[in-house]
């Protein structure tokens, strides 16, 4: 299928969700206020400067101070909410989901950050103070310099604590149709977290397998034990839901590798990502796999694996957030019950819409989007 065609099949799709499709979804456990930058090359006044273009420019000029000195002005674009837990649930609640977002959103009261995220949620609940996060943007990427210390309080006393005990944690996923932990890798705590649901939380929970998505982050300054150990828990929950493992090209390519596998570059990037897909989602023994590059997605389960183009921007208002933005678009269309290859498109104009304006999109905007390129 030709990608007009598929956008075109996606936005029908969507457009026939009853509007009434409103799923109940819990989302956790991180939160972050980020400062999005720019790193000034040029300056010509107080008011004016040429920001640098690429990570190469400024990694040539941080070689080259190498045994010297050097620094760097940062010029702050914009604040906002941060964290893939937050960014993910406010997606989530601009396409009509009710969304409980959990996670280290303020000390005691929400941090003001957070008020978009607030006014849109069902429920909030608080870990502690959010972590920090500066993203040096480029046009070929960010850098995302993070201060996580703020993630120790990501813990499973804490958590049953402040869901109001088991029997509270029990009720909130007792009734959630999606429930979606993220940025596994600065989480340090996760794979506990994981381990003791499975066991103490969704046995007998519920009649029904309800999705459960997961968000790795970058695994690549986890240990390859550390990473196993993480993914090999996902089995655990299986056993009581379905888990849907979202994944980028360099996620993927650093969980093969922990088991022994390999990226297929050769094949091309559509045919690539539909192998690793496969691939991982048969290792793990999940329901499924998704993964979303910067051009295109690709999704394995257990009886289909279909890769597609996506929704390229050279120029984007904002990259920070894009990959969030991809699962929650992702996620309510499988929640939906959308056929696959309908998700991933369906994820793609949620993620394209938001680099290109700054803003989560209502389903409307997305079939809108999706329809502006058939």
């Amino acid at each position: 299928m030709d990608h007009g065609t598929l956008c075109a099949a996606a936005a029908d799709a969507l457009a026939a969700t009853p509007a009434a499709f409103q799923p109940d979804v819990v989302v956790g456990f991180d939160g972050f206020t980020d400062r999005i930058v720019d790193v000034v090359a040029t300056r010509a006044s107080a008011t004016s400067f040429t920001p640098m273009r690429t990570i190469r420019e400024l990694g040539d000029k941080i070689v080259a101070a190498s045994g010297k000195s050097s620094n760097y002005e940062l010029v702050v674009k914009q604040t906002k909410i941060g964290g893939n837990g937050p960014i993910m649930a406010n997606a989530l609640c601009a396409s009509a989901c009710r969304v409980t977002a959990i996670g280290v959103l303020g000390d005691g009261a929400i941090e003001p950050v957070f008020k978009p995220l607030t006014e849109r949620a069902a429920r909030m609940i608080t870990l502690g103070a959010p972590c920090n996060t500066d993203a040096l943007e480029f046009h070929d990427g960010k850098i995302m310099l993070v201060k996580v210390a703020a993630l120790d309080q990501v813990t499973w006393p804490r958590l049953v604590e402040r869901c109001g005990g088991l029997d509270g944690l029990k009720t909130l996923l007792r009734g959630a149709d999606g429930i979606a932990t993220v940025n596994w890798t600065m989480t340090l705590g996760m794979t506990d977290i994981w381990r003791r649901l499975a066991s103490d939380v969704l046995p007998g929970l519920r009649r029904d397998r309800p999705l459960w998505f997961v968000d790795l982050a970058d695994p690549n300054k986890r240990t390859i034990d550390d990473v196993r150990a993480g993914m090999e828990t996902l089995t655990l929950l299986q056993k009581h839901v379905d888990v849907v493992l979202g994944v980028n090209e360099a996620e993927a390519q650093q969980v093969l590798e922990a088991f022994g596998e390999r990226w297929d570059s050769a094949s091309g990037e559509l045919v690539a990502a539909q192998k690793a897909c496969t691939v991982l989602r048969k290792r793990l023994g999940i329901a499924w796999v998704v993964c979303h590059m910067v051009k295109s997605a690709a999704v394995a389960g257990a009886d289909t694996a279909v890769a597609a183009q996506g929704f390229f921007e050279p120029n984007p208002m904002i990259t920070t957030g894009a990959g969030d933005h991809f699962n929650a678009g992702f996620f309510m269309a499988r929640l939906a019950r959308l056929d696959p290859a309908h998700c991933i498109q369906i994820g793609a104009a949620t993620s394209g819409h938001y680099v290109r304006t700054g803003q989560s999109p209502t389903r409307a905007q997305l079939i809108e989007f999706l329809r502006r390129h058939i």
